[in-house]
């Protein structure tokens, strides 16, 4: 699809912004995007996930080195947001792309990273190992466990399980003081380590979620974050009353996020399907409604020449509407069925409580980019401006797309071949 709408995209740019640009110059990157996705799949596949028994040394010491990486990618990422933020207000910085009245994107040279992926990515570990630590700890169900060795891996800082033991339980064994003295330090530390997870997980989320919307304005970006960081909850097995009071602050976060003049047009377009703010929503439509049942056939486009936005990047799942129809609609969707159920299937037979949390935030991951793009492109939703995985045109998402398809591969190799209980898992 890159190759085939790609020519008639960069001609359209040239004349937009007066350049002289090589018409196959997209389809060139594409593929110099696609080789960097495939190493870096290949890299996460190959990552030892587990310590292997009797080695040291330096492998010992790399080992623990990584027990911090998903601070280091979650902060990291984060540092990175807060650069290219005071970048936009002050003095654009060389390393620094900005565009579209934003700076989001990392320039390196040869090709540029958007950090939005970049913060995604080191929010997948970061909210799988504080959920899984805590979980571990009886956060969500009140149970805590003792603790037994367990071998370290290379993603993760949980060193312990636990049994299922409650407090309560636990207390009444005891006698006397010393039992009552016993269980009182019990409840503050539970309530503390409580304290501590939500103070992590909230302000993190928090201040992630203000450099995509407010600093990025990169509202598309966000909502598979929080898509991420609510599905580890869920599975985590936090109850009803925390979602309810999640979903209360979301909405004062969508009001403030509304401020914003481009997104207020945008939902006005949304709302007002006859206006001009709905020019991209409309063209859209066209071109999936165009394209019938078998489409209008390969080099036969007509939204691509000029008419609708982004026809390469957000515009996507339109442009295949128009080119091979309701029918080649159907196939992709088929395909992206298939993806995410095996993802679902390998989080439900993964043994690790960590790596199934990651499971499923790349579930959640990839989930709330093909159902955000897909709803804008038919109406369901107003226009976010997010790519659809494996398929739009973009070097940072499809690489790290790859890279997350790659991780999930690496952790099947550690799975039952039936389904596990949160009892059954370590």
């Amino acid at each position: 699809m890159v190759s085939i709408i790609g020519p008639s995209y960069t001609n359209i740019q040239n004349i937009a912004y007066g350049r002289n640009d090589d018409p196959n110059q997209t389809f060139k990157s594409q593929i110099l995007y696609v080789f960097l996705a495939f190493v870096t799949m290949i890299f996460f596949l190959r990552l030892p996930l587990k310590q292997v028994e009797g080695e040291g040394g330096k492998h010992k010491k790399i080992l623990n080195m990584t027990i911090k990486l998903p601070e280091i990618l979650m902060f990291g990422s984060l540092i990175l947001c807060l650069i290219m933020y005071i970048s936009s207000l002050t003095v654009e910085l060389p390393f620094v792309r900005c565009a579209l009245g934003a700076c989001r994107w990392l320039n390196l040279g040869i090709f540029q990273l958007q950090a939005a992926e970049l913060v995604k990515f080191g929010a997948l570990f970061y909210f799988a190992k504080i959920c899984t630590e805590y979980r571990e700890k009886g956060g969500f169900s009140g149970k805590k466990e003792h603790m037994t060795s367990r071998g370290d891996g290379v993603l993760r800082n949980t060193k312990y399980s636990y049994q299922n033991k409650t407090r309560l339980a636990d207390a009444k064994k005891q006698k006397g003081k010393v039992g009552e003295l016993t269980s009182e330090i019990r409840d503050i530390l539970t309530k503390t380590e409580g304290r501590v997870f939500w103070l992590k997980y909230i302000s993190t989320l928090g201040v992630a979620v203000f450099f995509l919307v407010v600093a990025q304005k990169d509202l598309g970006s966000a909502l598979p974050l929080i898509a991420m960081a609510l599905a580890m909850l869920l599975v985590s097995g936090a109850r009803l009353k925390y979602f309810l009071i999640i979903g209360a602050a979301g909405m004062v976060l969508a009001v403030l996020a509304l401020s914003s003049p481009h997104r207020q047009e945008r939902l006005k377009g949304f709302l007002q399907g006859d206006s001009s703010n709905a020019y991209h929503i409309n063209n859209a439509l066209i071109a999936i409604g165009a394209g019938g049942l078998f489409g209008v056939g390969i080099g036969n486009n007509v939204q691509t020449a000029g008419y609708l936005p982004e026809s390469i990047t957000d515009s996507m799942f339109a442009v295949i509407g128009e080119t091979i129809g309701f029918v080649g609609i159907s196939v992709v969707l088929f395909f992206y069925y298939m993806l995410l159920s095996r993802i679902l299937k390998v989080a439900d037979c993964t043994k690790e409580s960590y790596y199934q949390m990651i499971t499923i935030g790349i579930f959640a991951w990839l989930a709330g980019h093909v159902v955000v793009n897909i709803a804008a492109m038919i109406g369901l939703v107003p226009l976010t401006g997010i790519t659809l995985p494996l398929l739009s045109k973009g070097g940072t998402s499809l690489i790290l797309n790859m890279a997350i398809i790659g991780l999930v591969l690496n952790i099947s190799q550690y799975t039952m071949r039936a389904d596990l209980t949160d009892a059954e898992r370590k």
